[in-house]
């Protein structure tokens, strides 16, 4: 009898509103960017139609960029995303697709293995420009 009142609660605990605890503590739709050259670089990102946001990350430093969802949905709008790839004294700001994952939280540890992208040297430019990658 035990046994059964225990697992009983345990189902009762995995769902809350006949949806998964689990997918009701997701909160964010978040992406982090590592920067993995040996100078600050530039990035700015607008969620849809808003402001852009720039940022400016240091060598060897992470930053993420999340939405906090306002919804029963858990979406958010699109994610522009560019980067300053020139490292010279000039700039040439560049479009790239960063993918969100959702997380439970707004911090880089909370964003699972789908959502890091790195931030390095584009071969074969004598580390004059940059690009982001999926990190593996």
């Amino acid at each position: 009898m035990k046994l059964v009142l225990m697992g009983i609660a345990l189902v009762a605990a995995t769902y809350v509103d006949g949806r998964p605890a689990a997918a009701q503590q997701t909160t964010h739709g978040c992406a982090c960017l590592h920067n993995q050259t040996q100078a600050q670089i530039s990035y700015r990102y607008k969620w849809g139609e808003g402001e852009w946001k720039t940022m400016q990350l240091k060598p060897g430093y992470k930053n993420w960029i999340c939405w906090q969802y306002q919804n029963a949905q858990k979406s958010s709008p699109n994610l522009l995303f560019q980067l300053d790839v020139d490292m010279s004294q000039g700039s040439a700001w560049t479009t790239y697709t960063i993918g969100r994952v959702q997380t439970v939280g707004a911090s880089c540890d909370a964003v699972g293995a789908g959502g890091h992208y790195n931030v390095s040297y584009r071969p074969n430019t004598n580390n004059t420009f940059i690009q982001v990658t999926k990190r593996n």
